[in-house]
């Protein structure tokens, strides 16, 4: 049975996540620090210091109403709708340069010191989020629409980007992920958010509907299906699909957050049904990337 897709509630795993990476940051040798990582460019120092200027813009305009010198371009997009970009990929090139020049900035601190204020960023995100209505408009989550999206999904989305670079840091330093389902569940939860935007556009009858069913331990079931104001996102089981995709976790949320191209993501989903209908998926994406 399909019902409207809940929110995801991501505060309490976002302290967790918060804790066990200041842990490993403390645990760093300056050897460890100076590792490569997969973002080009960037060492495992550099993604730690980038997701403390995660935290300090997201403070900055959303609990003190500080519009910063990008038009409004934080570390996360856009703040609101007027601030919507137009061309993906000067919006990527721009959130890029706003992101290296941070990074720049912050090369001279310590990993112990980069521990320190993101233990105090960490808790003061989350006092922030405790303190707004959750269901209450909050900025623009650019890949899941338009319009300023509730507080709830704006957490959601902060989450995840902290996730996917710590595992991108412990892929760096040889160690275990936080791979377990109470952290992968609400990531693929999140990510599910960006793919009715992929099918903006597409003509289809009213009540068609596209499954995607993922696989494992985390996995779930969720449904975009045409509406009469649109494509939205369900979540359950249902036997009325158009279009069935069924994808492994690991897949679904790599792919997703722009870590895997179009071509790799395509060898590895089955596709029941109508394929034309499953192809808008292929160019869905959650997070601010350019899709490969």
């Amino acid at each position: 049975m399909l019902r409207s897709a809940t929110r995801v509630d991501v505060r309490q795993v976002m302290e967790q996540e918060r804790a066990e990476f200041v842990r490993l940051l403390r645990s760093l040798t300056d050897e460890d620090r100076d590792k490569s990582t997969v973002c080009e460019g960037w060492t495992v120092g550099d993604l730690a210091v980038h997701l403390l200027g995660d935290d300090l813009s997201f403070l900055a305009r959303n609990r003190d109403a500080r519009r910063n010198e990008d038009r409004g371009v934080g570390s996360a997009g856009p703040q609101n709708q007027n601030d919507a970009p137009q061309d993906w990929d000067h919006f990527v090139d721009q959130l890029d340069a706003h992101n290296n020049r941070w990074v720049q900035a912050g090369g001279f601190l310590s990993t112990g010191l980069v521990a320190e204020l993101l233990e105090y960023t960490g808790r003061a995100v989350a006092e922030f989020l405790e303190s707004v209505d959750s269901s209450a408009p909050g900025e623009v989550v650019s890949w899941a629409g338009p319009d300023p999206a509730p507080w709830w999904l704006v957490g959601a989305r902060e989450f995840t980007e902290r996730w996917v670079h710590h595992q991108q840091i412990r892929d760096a330093l040889g160690q275990p992920g936080l791979n377990g389902p109470s952290f992968v569940a609400p990531i693929l939860a999140t990510a599910m958010h960006g793919v009715p935007r992929a099918y903006d556009g597409v003509e289809a009858p009213e009540d068609t509907t596209i499954a995607i069913d993922v696989t494992g331990r985390a996995g779930f079931s969720w449904a975009v299906r045409r509406n009469s104001d649109g494509w939205k996102l369900y979540e359950g089981l249902t036997r009325e699909a158009t279009t069935r995709l069924s994808v492994d976790q690991a897949t679904a949320w790599r792919f997703l957050m722009g870590l895997m191209g179009i071509d790799e993501t395509r060898r590895k989903v089955t596709v029941e049904g109508d394929e034309d209908l499953a192809k808008p998926f292929f160019g869905a994406v959650s997070a601010i990337v350019r899709r490969k």
